[in-house]
């Protein structure tokens, strides 16, 4: 019950008027005196702010134990810039994050491989062979892409090239991924460790002119070491980073900052809905009122716990009559108003939304990805030439510099250093379908206007397709004009012309003809005209 005596009353007053003065000055805002939600619960406003920010050291802010933690000095490794386990765990926590490394993992190394000519008669059998150690890796295209993703997620990535009896000079018969988070790079930049569990295992960094020892990881002069002992060579590849000449840094690290903010907005909207629900109604009462004692067991005062009360039977009978009465205190003139302002959307909400699309937008940036391609849609503005030229930005700034770094490793040490082949590269397969097919619908219109060669569109498009040249096929030099040989067309133009003539020709003579026909008529109405007056 509220107080009546009235000391208590004005003590109460007193004591509340003290706490707002504390709190600073007062805003002109006004604020509830509790917050009912969709389930008939009371909250006060200040609980509420509690849920405005995320509280310094609520979650655990220790780092994932680093499995080489005890051999950076015991083993002379360098230590990366940033921790790879915690690079790898940021994938899981973060939608954006995750979607852009797998999309620039694919559109890099994931859409398929070509071999290209260098010369002019390139040798067929160089092709053969290059052919051949491809396909016999199980999942080439997909161990390039696990390599490109490392890179991503990372900075960093290794490739693993086994060559024959493991010699330094033999050529290559296996391509496989490693995974990056479980190497780290020796001071000496000859050879890399892994570490797995409690096991570790040494890898020759691709071109090092020694031999490792696959299980101690001791150099020795190249080629003295047995081939059960020689340890395979990687192929490392890296983002570009002024800080190291080994690790790099990955594109995520600029937007940390995004990436934590996003994930205190989630833990708020999580906590607070497990919590409390969804608010449905503001409570405002303003006058001359007693709100009650606190009761220690529901920690509410007596005005908190009638309207929850209501509103918990309002939610069960929803079509009821709500009767509550607030009471005064003693001596006062009773002058009491009481409001229930509906809540469509919390306002918190609207601008936790605003700082999630904030989040959202510095990740991608960060990325480099345009929005759609990210799987984000966003109505107005992915259409048309924006689209279009927002892909091609994406495509020379981003995608290309990748596809160009990892084809020169694979091109250096697999086609040259490797098979010797010189007629032929490795490159990946663009990633602008779209532009192609518009290319190819040119080449369309004008092959049907006879403006190219059936020779022209294979030497243009031939590589992509599989279609092959025959320089003794005079037939390939021909054209058409919509289906029809050129010189079927030209052929069916001469006889029409002279088709033309002739009938012109013949209607001239018909002219004449009627001409001389005409005269004669009217010669012989002239004459018999001059008799008709001659007569008379």
């Amino acid at each position: 019950m509220p107080h009546k005596d009235p000391e208590k009353s004005r003590e109460y007053q007193r004591n509340y008027k003290r706490e707002q003065r504390a709190k600073g000055k007062p805003s002109l805002k006004r604020e509830p005196f509790c917050v009912v939600t969709k389930d008939g619960r009371s909250i006060r406003g200040d609980v509420l702010d509690q849920y405005a920010a995320k509280k310094e050291g609520e979650t655990s802010r220790q780092m994932p134990i680093d499995r080489f933690r005890d051999s950076y000095v015991s083993e002379k490794l360098v230590q990366p810039l940033y921790s790879p386990e915690i690079l790898a765990g940021i994938i899981e926590i973060n939608a954006y994050h995750a979607r852009c490394c797998q999309v620039k993992a694919r559109d890099t190394a994931g859409l398929g491989w070509m071999l290209v000519p260098l010369v002019e008669n390139p040798s067929p059998e160089q092709k053969e062979r290059l052919e051949v150690f491809i396909n016999d890796q199980s999942g080439f295209i997909h161990t390039l892409y696990q390599h490109q993703y490392d890179i991503e997620v990372i900075s960093y990535g290794a490739l693993e090239l086994v060559r024959e009896d493991y010699h330094h000079d033999g050529e290559p018969v296996g391509l496989f991924h490693v995974p990056a988070h479980t190497l780290r790079v020796h001071v000496g930049g000859n050879k890399i460790m892994q570490r797995r569990a409690n096991k570790k295992r040494y890898f020759k960094v691709i071109g090092a002119e020694v031999d490792i020892d696959l299980m101690t990881g001791e150099e020795r002069p190249l080629g003295s070491l047995d081939p059960e002992r020689r340890a395979s060579e990687i192929i490392w590849n890296s983002m570009y980073s002024q800080r190291s000449d080994y690790y790099g840094i990955a594109d995520i690290i600029p937007a940390l900052g995004a990436v934590h903010g996003d994930m205190s907005r989630r833990d708020y909207n999580l906590s607070f809905f497990d919590n409390f629900g969804v608010p449905a109604y503001a409570v405002f009462i303003t006058g001359d009122y007693d709100p009650g004692e606190i009761d220690e067991k529901t920690g509410k005062t007596e005005l908190e716990q009638s309207i929850e009360d209501h509103f918990s039977e309002l939610a069960e009978n929803p079509h009821s009559t709500l009767i509550l009465t607030v009471p005064s205190r003693e001596g006062a003139s009773g002058d009491v108003k009481i409001e229930f302002q509906p809540l469509s959307v919390e306002t918190k909400d609207a601008s936790f939304r605003l700082f999630r699309k904030d989040n959202r937008d510095e990740i991608i940036t960060a990325h480099g990805v345009p929005p759609y391609r990210a799987g984000i849609a966003e109505t107005g503005s992915l259409g048309g030439s924006t689209a279009i030229e927002s892909t091609r930005i994406y495509k020379n700034s981003v995608i290309e510099p990748r596809q160009e770094v990892l084809e020169e490793l694979l091109n250096h040490w697999i086609v040259r250093e490797g098979f010797e082949v010189t007629d032929w590269a490795f490159q990946f397969v663009d990633i602008d379908t779209e532009d192609e097919k518009q290319e190819l619908e040119i080449v369309r219109g004008l092959f049907d206007m006879g403006a190219m060669r059936i020779r022209d569109v294979i030497q243009l498009y031939g590589s992509n397709y599989g279609l092959e040249d025959d320089p003794d096929d005079p037939r390939l030099d021909m054209r058409f004009v919509k289906g029809v040989p050129l010189e079927s067309v030209e052929t069916n133009n001469s006889s029409a012309v002279m088709a033309m003539r002739s009938l012109k020709r013949q209607l001239l003579e018909v002219d004449n003809e009627y001409d001389d026909v005409t005269k004669v008529i009217s010669d012989k109405d002239h004459k018999k005209s001059g008799e008709s007056f001659d007569n008379r």
